[in-house]
C-alpha cells in the first residue's frame, strides 16, 4: 500500500505524522495507525471482495495473519449471531417440548 511510483515499498512514516496530527486535532482517542489497517481489511471483505486479495493488498503471505489479526466483527454482526442463537435454541426448545408431550 505504501509504495513509491517504481513499485518499492516506501515505508509507512510518511503517513503516520499526519496521521497523528489529525487524530490528535479531533480528539480520538484509542487510535492506532494499524487500525485503519483493521478497518480496511473488515470493509473490504464485508463489501465482497475476497480474503485473499484483501491478504494480498496488506502484504500478506498467508490468509491466516489476515483473519487472525485484522478482521473485526462489528457490533451489529455479533447482534446477528445472538439473535440467530436465540432463534434456533427456542426451535430446539420447542421440538424438545412437543416430542416429550407425544
Amino acid at each position: 500500500m505504501f509504495t513509491k511510483e517504481d513499485g518499492t515499498y516506501s515505508g509507512t512514516d510518511i503517513i503516520k505524522y499526519p496521521f497523528k496530527v489529525i487524530h490528535n486535532e479531533l480528539g480520538i482517542e484509542n487510535c492506532r495507525f494499524y487500525d485503519l489497517r483493521g478497518s480496511f481489511a473488515t470493509r473490504s471483505l464485508r463489501s465482497g471482495v475476497e480474503i485473499k486479495d484483501v491478504a494480498n493488498n496488506l502484504g500478506h503471505k498467508r490468509i491466516e495473519t489476515t483473519e487472525n489479526y485484522y478482521i473485526f466483527s462489528s457490533i451489529e454482526n455479533l447482534k446477528n449471531v445472538t439473535e440467530t442463537f436465540e432463534k434456533n435454541f427456542r426451535i430446539l426448545d420447542d421440538d424438545i417440548y412437543f416430542h416429550k408431550e407425544k
